[in-house]
């Protein structure tokens, strides 16, 4: 009986199944993230329970993409053919997100200040400990170029499009849109304008990820470098 279970969840699992794949490679990301968010992300313990998640959810995915003949380098992780020339491409989607955020925080407000909309700014309230504290910025700069550049990357960005674009009949521009929806929908603790930030600065790495023939390794430097300078100005107090 337990021979015969464990080959049907095999079976069952080295088939692509969109939704439930989704469903099981997030499901630490959704646990913890809530669990962290619960404690406090603005606390040491709530910080390190959401970044576990995406500890997790990097193994998890690990099997489920093993079982179905692939893994995280099939889909992003591959070494790219050129790391100089990656490196700099990672340097524009850094420069192309950052213009997003700056696009986002006074060309969007003003437009919807004239409409009789007022958005307040992102709220940063959970890294209030973070101004003058070099050993957490120390920390959090890790942080931005591990469980954060990595983990959400390789989720947000290739788990949850090539789930969407490679298994469903979804096309590529709506792969993009609903992911990068969903990572600013998760950035709910920055407020309303954090959601439309982050959600806009996801769909820019979607479609740089595609673009360049899946090399997650761009969206992973850009992404890097934008949390190391968010943190860098929160640390000298500048926003």
């Amino acid at each position: 009986m337990t021979t015969h279970s464990g080959t049907t969840q095999g079976t069952r699992l080295s088939t692509p199944h969109p939704l439930r794949d989704i469903l099981i490679v997030g499901s630490p990301v959704i646990a913890l993230g809530a669990a962290g968010n619960a404690i406090g992300v603005g606390t040491l313990a709530g910080g390190a329970i959401i970044n576990l998640g995406y500890v997790f959810m990097v193994l998890i995915g690990a099997v489920v993409l093993g079982r179905q003949n692939s893994g995280w380098r099939r889909i992003g992780l591959g070494p790219p053919a050129s790391w100089p020339k990656t490196a700099i491409l990672g340097l524009g989607a850094f420069l192309g997100a950052l213009l997003v955020f700056v696009a986002m925080q006074t060309v969007a407000v003003t437009l919807l200040a004239a409409l009789g909309v007022d958005l307040p700014a992102i709220d940063e309230s959970r890294f209030i400990q973070l101004e003058g504290n070099l050993p957490l910025f120390i920390l959090l700069v890790s942080l931005a170029w591990t469980t954060i550049a990595f983990g959400e990357e390789l989720f947000y960005r290739a788990f949850l499009i090539t789930r969407m674009l490679d298994f469903t009949r979804i096309g590529r521009w709506s792969a993009i849109l609903v992911a990068g929806g969903v990572f600013g929908l998760v950035h709910f603790a920055e407020g309303a304008l954090g959601i439309l930030s982050n959600g806009a600065f996801g769909t820019l790495f979607g479609w740089i990820y595609l673009r360049s023939g899946r090399n997650l390794w761009i969206t992973i430097i850009g992404h890097g470098l934008l949390n190391t300078l968010r943190f860098v100005l929160l640390y000298l107090g500048a926003v």
